[in-house]
């Protein structure tokens, strides 16, 4: 008996170097999201408006949703390995270059470097979690790859944010690099040597993308994470509109939201794996989007709120990597090419459920977006149902 649950247990544990990439993962989104913690520093370094500032975070997110997918393209022939070491390795000189930079515009292009590195070292680090399991468990190999990135908006940021109040923006931009080259002789230990596969023609990925089914399951990640962000960039204004929070009150809201946002990468790739195939995110979209609805509602107690927030993050995160393992299974050829477009889909929400979101608040009220970021959830979920409606013979005519 104790032979047969040891193993049971082998087999449920993940194998380190899915670990390792969550930790990689957790470095590369400190660096992207710490710089909104400093950016009255940068400000006052380089002399520029926040407004402009803000211009490391916006273009970064820019570079990383188009330089992604060429990227991937331009070095699928590369072992994996090799590639993500060269990835890090770029990542790593390029923070260093930030943390020497005299002027903004070398900071701005230093971050524009790291964003190109990011994008390859995410996409490479899914897709080698996912060759390191069984098929059968490659949702939570996402799932553990995304919760490192959650980790880094509950811990890294905070985290990265005091660091840089005490020891200069600049420590930062040397701490963390550090961490990435720690991992590099982890990196040769623990992943396989996998080898890269022929160069995707770009004709070929357009054809791939274009599938109606493929398009459709891009599109709801696009949705999803346009409707979160209308809402999730302007949170602090919402909570102070509301209900008056302190700073403290809010920064423990904001934890509560990254715990929850752990809690639902663990589990929709647990859901993933046992339920694979669009309806799992779609039911997943769904419920965020009701989440998302109800935050208004639950604003006239502080324990009403942190329960609400909660639950609007495990659903915000819970819906990724079923999409993505849905990519994967629909074509395993191009898994590389659909994740990174993936997540340039998930970049590009970024960017703009900010812009939306700040029109809102400009001409109307920040009240309001919680409404709109759930009716653009809802159109998420409706790619996602067309995307299952539709018959694999009819996709593919």
């Amino acid at each position: 008996m104790s032979k047969a649950l040891e193993a049971a247990s082998e087999r449920d544990r993940l194998a380190p170097g899915v670990w390792l990439l969550a930790v990689l993962a957790f470095v590369v989104g400190t660096v992207e999201l710490v710089v909104a913690g400093i950016l009255d520093q940068l400000a006052q370094t380089f002399g520029v408006t926040q407004g402009q500032a803000g211009l490391l975070m916006s273009l970064y997110a820019l570079v990383y949703a188009l330089a992604g997918p060429v990227l991937i393209y331009l070095s699928a022939r590369v072992r994996r390995r090799r590639l993500l070491l060269v990835a890090l390795l770029v990542f790593v000189v390029a923070n260093l270059a930030g943390a020497a930079a005299g002027t903004f515009t070398l900071l701005l292009l230093s971050r524009l470097l790291v964003a190109a590195s990011a994008s390859v070292t995410v996409v490479v680090a899914i897709t080698v979690a996912v060759a390191l399991v069984p098929a059968n468990r490659s949702g939570q190999a996402i799932g553990l790859v995304f919760a490192g990135i959650v980790a880094s908006l509950v811990l890294g940021v905070p985290l990265g944010t005091l660091i840089g109040e005490y020891w200069g923006w600049r420590s930062l931009f040397l701490l963390l690099p550090g961490v990435a080259l720690l991992s590099v002789p982890l990196l040769s230990q623990w992943l396989p040597d996998i080898p890269g596969a022929p160069g995707i023609t770009p004709s070929r990925q357009w054809a791939e993308l274009v599938r109606a089914k493929v398009f459709l399951a891009h599109g709801a990640a696009l949705l999803q994470m346009t409707g979160q962000f209308t809402l999730y960039t302007y949170i602090v204004p919402f909570l102070v509109r509301s209900m008056g929070l302190s700073k403290t009150l809010i920064s423990l809201v904001l934890l509560v939201y990254g715990i929850g946002g752990i809690v639902g990468a663990v589990l929709g790739g647990r859901a993933a794996d046992r339920w694979p195939g669009p309806r799992t995110f779609v039911v997943f979209l769904l419920l965020h989007a009701l989440a998302m609805s109800l935050l208004p509602l639950a604003t006239f107690s502080l324990l009403a709120l942190l329960v609400a927030v909660v639950t609007w993050c495990i659903f915000n995160m819970a819906p990724g990597p079923a999409i993505q393992k849905y990519l994967v299974q629909l074509n395993p050829d191009t898994a590389a090419v659909q994740i990174s477009l993936n997540t340039s889909a998930i970049q590009l929400g970024v960017a703009l459920g900010a812009l939306l979101g700040a029109g809102v608040v400009d001409h109307f009220s920040v009240q309001l977006l919680p409404w709109l970021g759930a009716t653009l959830v809802l159109g998420g979920a409706g790619c996602g149902w067309w995307s299952a409606w539709i018959p694999n013979t009819q996709d593919n005519d």
